[in-house]
């Protein structure tokens, strides 16, 4: 009978708590890439909030992939890719807002999600790019059927959104994603759009 190796150091370590927190750390340190180059943007007190979220965020992120530790042995590639993208843009993310949907995001995929790749690329994208702000105007009015601009006739399950005007800059924004799209492809859905 073969005799199993022993672990190697680099697998002894690294399943040590302490280099975990470790890990955690220089996460949250690798938040900021260019904080060697721009050594006054990274001593401001931005950025010292910027890395305690962030370290925060991944804190609580491995204490829930801890609790679904079997689950993840399991985890299919599109799992994987939404779990990391939002993972990769809670480093880069100053909206405490974002981060908590993005934990959100990760625990909601890690108990329940099974998407088709193709939708989890497009999820990743939306999530890299998408604002607290975006995405509360998502929540709060995707009840409604139909977005308009500006048209003087809106229906009951209509939501009248004025060009010029913050929710305006939203809609666009949430356009140019993909996320919202015209109502219908006729002339008579100019100025309407669905999410």
């Amino acid at each position: 009978m073969a005799e199993l190796e022993k672990p190697s150091l680099l697998e002894k370590v690294s399943g040590n708590l302490v280099t975990e927190v470790a890990l955690t750390s220089i996460g949250a340190l690798a938040a900021f890439p260019l904080a060697p180059l721009l050594p006054v943007l990274s001593n401001s007190l931005a950025n010292r909030r910027h890395k305690e979220r962030v370290e925060k965020a991944l804190t609580e992120i491995n204490e829930t992939l801890r609790k679904h530790e079997t689950t993840l042995r399991d985890l299919s590639d599109s799992q994987f890719k939404i779990i990391n993208e939002a993972i990769l843009t809670i480093l880069q993310t100053t909206e405490d807002a974002k981060i908590e949907y993005l934990k959100d995001v990760i625990r909601s995929n890690v108990e329940n999600e099974r998407v088709p790749i193709s939708f989890a690329s497009q999820v990743s994208r939306i999530l890299r790019d998408i604002s607290a702000e975006e995405l509360r105007f998502l929540i709060e009015n995707s009840r409604y059927s139909t977005i308009v601009f500006d048209l003087e006739a809106v229906g009951e399950n209509e939501l009248k959104v004025e060009a010029n005007s913050e929710q305006g800059a939203i809609v666009t924004g949430l356009i140019s994603m993909g996320v919202i799209i015209w109502a219908s492809s006729g002339w008579d859905s100019v100025g309407r759009y669905k999410f």
